[in-house]
């Protein structure tokens, strides 16, 4: 006699087990095909991408031998795609997060390209597209936006919070501006460097008209990376004096960049690419633990006398800007055993503190660690005098031009006056910098300024 199971009297409590280990053994099953769906899906963008073959400098030899075998009606394009701001969102969130963010990149721009395209990371922070096409303005257009609305998208890190990346796009077609590879890479660095000049989430179609503007700043880009990868940028140090004692009381840094051709150069060669590219995060967060390295040298050379010595180095406003920045100087700081009290953080063009929430922001934390903190550059702005009455101050340092204005000019002479007194109440000190002659120097002390610079 035949019996199914469900003619089978069976106990309530037997049923129950069997019904919950049919359930997970439809749940055991689900899991390993969608396990083997994935691995097999992942196969396949790795064949059909080479995603997992190609690095920078296989890219650069399968991109010269598509040349050597290109003709006249061979046509294809190079798309580049620079993650902004890579070294210090690596620092900040830790590399285990930061290969998730990269890998989510790298899914994104799959989705993004078209089919039969290459993907490869070009550099740490760069992205490469090899896109076997003919392809007009308009359909190079469609390729960018889609790819910055695709991988900028917010990315769920393991600990669940989100994170927003900004990323610029290069883009650069084999024709009649480049004949072979290395010509074809240089034209889409220079379309790249253009629309990050212009702001984030931008791309940028190179043409003869854009090499023409860019072809100079290309190249001092290309030196900056170099310089920054051979480590050629140096600190110097200038001492502000206490002009009643005459004597250093603390060390202003000053970045230089130490070409090999043309020597050392000042910021205003340099800062404003950087600006430009996002490295200035990168050059902030290096010379300040390069100033915490020399003022433990210095501690140690000096012993007691550097316990009131003051190290200070300026932030730009592009730096104040990045959320993160306060977040990253702390991690850096707890690297060394140097007194919060004993550096000093120089901000320049502070009138947009109540403009920028991330900048305020920023200065909040910065002073909650204990910074002191300077206004840098002070001149004669409105807007400036009424926050210095919100914000609280360790230095003021008057500009050169606004001291040298104010032995000529009864008003801005009289505001001079004012500032010292407002600086006795609030407890902060007046620096005037550009203190180089006797005049000048004279000047000051008069004025009742106790520090100088120059």
């Amino acid at each position: 006699m035949r019996y199914s199971l469900l003619q089978l009297n069976l106990q309530p409590g037997v049923e129950i087990f069997l019904v919950i280990l049919f359930f997970i053994l439809c749940a055991v099953a689900i899991f390993f095909l969608v396990r083997g769906i994935r691995k097999d899906r992942n196969r396949y963008i790795a064949e059909k991408y080479n995603i997992n073959e190609l690095d920078g400098a296989i890219f650069t030899q399968m991109l010269a031998h598509a040349y050597s075998i290109a003709d006249e009606d061979t046509h294809f394009a190079v798309m580049l795609i620079r993650i902004n701001d890579e070294a210090t969102l690596r620092a900040s969130i830790g590399e285990k997060q930061m290969k998730r963010v990269m890998s989510a990149i790298k899914e994104r721009l799959i989705r993004a390209i078209p089919h039969g395209s290459k993907l490869c990371l070009y550099e740490a922070d760069q992205f490469i597209v090899f896109i076997p096409e003919d392809l007009d303005g308009l359909a190079m257009t469609d390729i960018a936006t889609i790819t910055i609305k695709e991988v900028t998208k917010p990315i769920t890190l393991i600990s669940r919070a989100k994170i927003n990346i900004t990323v610029n796009v290069g883009f650069a077609a084999n024709n009649e501006f480049s004949t072979d590879a290395a010509d074809l890479l240089q034209n889409v660095q220079i379309a790249l460097s253009n629309s990050a000049k212009e702001g984030v989430n931008l791309f940028s179609i190179y043409s003869r008209e854009l090499a023409e503007q860019q072809t100079e700043e290309y190249k001092q880009y290309q030196e900056i990376r170099r310089a920054i990868a051979q480590k050629q940028f140096v600190l110097y140090y200038q001492p502000i004096y206490d002009l009643s004692e005459d004597r250093p009381v603390a060390y202003e840094s000053l970045v230089r960049w130490q070409h090999p051709e043309r020597g050392i150069l000042t910021p205003d060669r340099f800062l404003p690419i950087m600006e430009q590219t996002g490295d200035v995060n990168w050059l902030g967060l290096w010379a300040f633990e390069e100033m915490l390295k020399d003022f433990t040298r210095y501690e140690r050379e000096h012993g007691a006398q550097a316990r009131a010595a003051i190290f200070s180095f300026n932030l730009s406003p592009k730096q104040l800007m990045y959320p993160h920045l306060a977040e990253e100087i702390r991690k850096i700081y707890k690297k060394y055993r140097v007194p919060a009290a004993n550096i000093c953080l120089e901000i320049v063009e502070f009138s947009m503190f109540d403009k920028v929430p991330e900048v305020s922001s920023n200065i909040l934390k910065l002073t909650q660690m204990g910074f002191k903190i300077a206004v840098d550059d002070f001149g004669l702005e409105m807007s400036s005098l009424k926050l210095l009455e919100n914000i609280n101050f360790d230095w003021i340092k008057l500009d050169k031009k606004f001291i040298e204005q104010a032995q000529d000019d009864f008003l801005i002479g009289g505001v001079v006056e004012t500032l010292v007194g407002f600086s006795d109440r609030k407890n902060c000190k007046i620096v005037a910098e550009g203190v180089e002659n006797d005049v000048i120097y004279n000047y000051v002390k008069d004025l009742k300024i106790h520090y100088g610079q120059g």
